[in-house]
């Protein structure tokens, strides 16, 4: 992540403001003389111009787009202002009559560590909310027993426990996720026919293949046998739909089988709090398709 990326108006912006400042001082103050200047007050203000700046660039660089970010750019952004202003006023001096830059350099100082501290709080909750979230996923991780030995995929205890997690997210934040349960046509036939080697063969390649087409965040699961859950967060249908057809797509490309799919949205307004009654829906679904001979279905 960088800030040239991720927050171009807002570096334009800096610039163009820090450049104001010194148009104004230029145009409404007279250089001082070399005898006139501090160069003690010069080291002690432009070190602290230097800090405020070095902040700013530093949450414009580590941090995404949003309302905590705007609130630390907005207050960072003052105190280099008023900062700069303080600095230039070493170097020129300001007929009484204007008293522009004085308000300048006076007013933007304590707003800014006010909307500063204001996005210090935010940032904290934001903290505290992914300290939560990376606790609770690295107890999950010490255990080894929740990895499927055969395929390294996790077993359905860690798929309950995370589900469990993003349905009370999901009521809080009302932002929708999707699960699909994929089943490999006929495998009980293949295993027999080609053997028990050729089959865990064949349920490894799917969980590597299928770990390469979907994103970082979702979580592939082996769910019992021949059937994986794919966990989508913040995902609607259209999101999934595209992701289930790019993978069944590949996927049929290189496993020697069909696949058999099927995909829910969960939204907040079904209000499902029971991950393993979530399950058996989904199971259902997959049933009824089989059924009906479809490979693939969206509900």
């Amino acid at each position: 992540m960088g800030f040239s990326s991720q927050h171009p108006a807002k570096l334009w912006l800096t610039a163009l403001l820090f450049l104001l400042c010194i148009l104004l001082a230029v145009n409404y103050g007279e250089l001082k003389t070399a005898a006139d200047i501090d160069w003690m007050d010069i080291l002690g203000e432009g070190s602290s111009l230097a800090v405020v700046l070095a902040w700013l660039l530093l949450v414009l660089y580590s941090r995404p787009a949003g309302p905590v970010t705007n609130g630390l750019y907005v207050g960072s952004l003052l105190l280099v202002l008023s900062y700069q202003l303080n600095l230039l006023d070493e170097f020129f001096q300001y007929p009484d009559s204007h008293r522009l830059l004085s308000w300048l350099e006076s007013i933007p100082a304590p707003v800014g560590m006010l909307i500063l501290t204001l996005g210090l709080i935010g940032w904290h909750k934001e903290q505290a909310f992914i300290n939560r979230q990376l606790a609770s996923r690295e107890l999950h991780l010490r255990h080894y027993q929740l990895l499927d030995p055969l395929t390294k995929l996790y077993k359905p205890e860690y798929l309950l426990a995370v589900l469990k997690r993003e349905l009370e997210l999901q009521q809080q934040h009302q932002q929708p996720f999707c699960l699909a349960l994929v089943d490999i046509s006929q495998f009980s036939r293949f295993n027999r026919e080609q053997g028990m080697a050729a089959a865990d063969l064949l349920l490894q390649q799917l969980s590597e293949l299928t770990l390469l087409q979907f994103r970082s965040g979702d979580l592939v699961c082996r769910y019992s046998g021949d059937k994986f859950v794919i966990l989508m967060p913040q995902s609607n249908q259209a999101i999934a739909q595209s992701l289930l057809q790019n993978a069944s797509r590949e996927l049929t490309t290189y496993l020697p089988t069909q696949l058999h799919w099927t995909i829910t949205e969960i939204t907040a307004m079904q209000h499902v709090t029971q991950p393993q009654r979530l399950l058996s829906q989904l199971w259902q679904q997959l049933q009824r398709q089989k059924q009906q001979k479809t490979l693939w279905s969206l509900v």
